[in-house]
């Protein structure tokens, strides 16, 4: 039987079977699967079992119906696998199977010799700090070298744009294909804390019967985050309950949690029968990093569901986040400043400021968020009203640097930096002192066409807790240039991939040193563009130029 699994941004996904002739879908409560999705239209689509499969029909709706990314204008006979989209309701066509899953009631009884239960957390480091050793014998090397191997496949593979049952279907096909086991599952736990099988596997020649997870598995890798290896479940008297597992001939198995955080969304589950391999706890570490990798992809997947209903609103967001940017620079003698920020998507994670001190100096900044979009964007707000409080009370910029440091470990996670670049300007003489965390080396063109670049004196910020910064100072004369910029400039790329580069950067500057900074501003844009030739710009782009002018 076909079924549909349902996930419409902000409600818990729905697993469908299609037991009707005709199934109809929309927003009104009349339809037969009525969407809480206020972009489709109220009878959206029909779905029409037929003896060829599935058929999608569109009713004439609103915004339409995608099949694999296609509008529908016809009828469109679906197959496993098949994503339809209605609005932003996205819906992956699948095959119920025979098989059950069926979870069994043991008793606790004390460990065994032959049961491994360790750590999710454990695993994975055991599994980073893998290395070559001198005793190794072959099969030892052979093992490690096809988990480095799987590992950096799958790895590779979920940088790609995936939907959730593409992702489980490849991470089964890896592990199959490395461990060779005889079965293997894959659940997840809905909001409810209720489980659903989201994918099966047999080996060839493999009767599909029901498949019965102990209790005590289930218990150690959701409630204790642990990995779970049986080597013999033949002797194994803490999960030979009603004989269940020996009775269907499973002499080994392993389950690992799919686990971001804290949080357990589902497990791993996979075995071998009497007279097949027997799982080793290598198996199990490999198993335990795959399915930490898929967790990550699939809480990012079902997160960016409810993202992009999000982002329709982000225009909005912009145009606020813009009004927090400098509405134009200030009036400083000798001096001409300039400075833009383009998004990569519809808000910034860059930022760019200038703050005028009582003294008569001037603090230009220009700062980068790791990431893009909302989060990056609310980072770089919360950034900049920190350094304008700190730079109100005159600190000079390595202090500025030190206390946004400290203030963001204490409050991000490692995942998360910020690169900045803080330059402190006295326009009566033209003196510069400035600190670069970790950010893109700034670019100093003095008036005859000479470049010296501004380098960083630390690490970005938010990494390193105590972190100590430098600073260096210089003089402008008339006709120098300051060119400050983030890293979607210089790492912006054509469709053959090259990076557009700082070579290419100051080829635009430097000849355009005597431009107005606005029209400098422009001729680095459509540098920028010509060079990416239609390529989407991957990353947010500030430019902030300051001449002293005389």
């Amino acid at each position: 039987m076909f079924v549909l699994t349902v996930r419409v941004p902000g409600e818990p996904v729905q697993r469908v079977r299609l037991e009707r002739a005709s199934t109809t879908l929309g927003r009104s409560s009349s339809a037969d699967l009525p969407l809480a999705d206020r972009t489709l239209s109220r009878t959206h689509a029909r779905i029409d079992v037929t003896e060829d499969g599935p058929v999608v029909t569109d009713l004439e709706s609103r915004n339409g119906t995608m099949v694999n990314g296609t509008r529908v204008t016809d009828p469109v006979l679906l197959s496993p696998g098949d994503r339809v989209v209605l609005g932003e309701t996205s819906i992956e066509v699948g095959v119920e199977t025979a098989s059950r899953v069926v979870v069994e009631e043991v008793e606790r009884e004390a460990a065994v010799e032959n049961t491994l239960f360790r750590s999710s957390r454990d695993l994975l480091r055991l599994q980073s700090q893998a290395v070559l050793a001198p005793t190794m014998g072959a099969e030892e090397l052979s093992r490690l070298a096809s988990s480095l191997r799987i590992l950096n496949e799958v790895s590779i593979d979920l940088l790609r744009d995936l939907e959730p049952g593409e992702l489980l279907d490849l991470v089964l096909g890896k592990l199959f294909a490395t461990l060779q086991p005889d079965r293997a599952l894959v659940v997840l736990w809905d909001e409810g804390g209720a489980f659903r099988v989201e994918r099966t596997r047999f080996a060839e020649g493999i009767d599909p019967s029901d498949i019965r997870l102990s209790r005590t598995i289930v218990r150690a890798v959701r409630e204790e985050r642990n990995g779970v290896l049986m080597i013999d479940t033949q002797t194994d008297q803490r999960l030979s309950a009603s004989d269940s597992i020996r009775l269907q001939g499973v002499t080994s198995c392993l389950a690992a949690p799919l686990f971001v955080e804290e949080e357990v969304i589902g497990l791993v589950y996979l075995e071998a029968r009497l007279g097949k391999k027997s799982f080793v706890e290598e198996d199990l570490r490999l198993v335990t990093s795959v399915a930490n990798a898929a967790a990550i992809k699939i809480q990012s997947l079902e997160k960016g569901e409810a993202t992009r209903r999000m982002e329709r609103e982000m225009e909005l967001a912009w145009s606020v986040q813009q009004k927090l940017l400098p509405q134009a620079p200030p009036d400083l003698p000798h001096t001409a400043l300039w400075g833009r920020t383009i998004p990569a998507r519809f808000v910034a994670g860059d930022y760019f400021d200038y703050f005028e001190r009582p003294d008569g100096t001037t603090d230009v900044v220009v700062a980068d968020v790791s990431g893009k979009g909302t989060a990056a964007s609310l980072l770089a707000a919360s950034v900049q009203a920190a350094f304008q409080a700190w730079a109100s009370e005159g600190f000079p910029p390595e202090r500025i640097c030190e206390r946004l440091n400290d203030w963001l470990v204490r409050r991000i996670g490692p995942e998360k930096f910020v690169t900045f670049f803080a330059a402190h300007y006295e326009p009566e003489s033209g003196e510069v002192l400035y600190t670069n965390a970790g950010h893109n080396p700034g670019l100093l063109v003095r008036s005859g066409g000479a470049v010296e670049q501004l380098e960083a004196h630390g690490t970005p910020l938010g990494i390193l807790p105590g972190r100590r910064y430098g600073s260096d100072a210089l003089k402008l004369s008339p006709g120098d240039l300051i060119v400050l910029y983030s890293d979607g400039v210089t790492e912006a790329t054509n469709p053959a991939d090259e990076e557009f580069g700082m070579e290419r950067l100051q080829q635009v500057v430097v000849p355009g040193r005597f431009l107005p900074l606005k029209d400098l501003g422009e001729s680095v844009a459509e540098e920028l563009n010509r060079f990416v030739a239609g390529k989407p710009f991957a990353d947010d782009r500030t430019l902030v130029v300051l001449r002293r002018t005389r």
